[in-house]
């Protein structure tokens, strides 16, 4: 993950820290597309069925296309610290990206939140970066290690105010 500039970066702005979601989250997207070809499968387990091939081998098509395109919204929802600023890219489907920008000054808290088992296990959950005049202003979903990612944010954004 070695990202070293991204569209829209202002000259001097250097990036800090950059996250993406757990990769315990891609294990859903596993179980569909296992469950996607063992219903491919069906038709094998009948006695000669002369259409059992073809309908697996679209199962299989359809299992993978799934695959991919899980894969794609994983690696496209990124979420970048920078020295000025908090960038949010979210790609939550296909054609629907939405980018939210937040500098570093107008944060007001940061909080963290693990919810259920899984989270609790594998330490990833969401952070919450409000701001004055509004309740949450972004939501960063299915981080590794939310309280680290808090403290980055936080000890950045202390950082920015003790410099005003």
């Amino acid at each position: 993950m070695n990202i070293v500039s991204f569209d829209g970066q202002k000259e001097g702005e250097k990036i800090i820290s950059l996250w993406r979601g757990h990769v315990f989250i891609m294990t859903r997207a596993g179980f569909i597309f296992a469950a996607i070809i063992l219903i491919g499968s069906i038709p094998l387990a009948y006695p000669n069925p002369s259409w059992a091939d073809q309908f697996l081998i679209v199962f299989i098509c359809v299992g993978v296309f799934y695959l991919l395109l899980q894969i794609y919204l994983y690696i496209s929802t990124i979420y970048i610290l920078t020295n000025e600023r908090i960038l949010s890219i979210d790609q939550s489907k296909l054609f629907m990206r939405s980018i939210n920008e937040l500098p570093l000054h107008n944060i007001q808290n940061v909080s963290h939140t693990k919810k259920g088992l899984f989270q609790m296990m594998f330490d990833f959950g969401i952070v919450e970066i409000q701001t004055s005049g509004s309740g949450t202003a972004m939501r960063l979903k299915n981080v590794p290690h939310p309280y680290l990612v808090q403290q980055k944010i936080l000890d950045k954004e202390e950082r920015i105010k003790n410099k005003e």
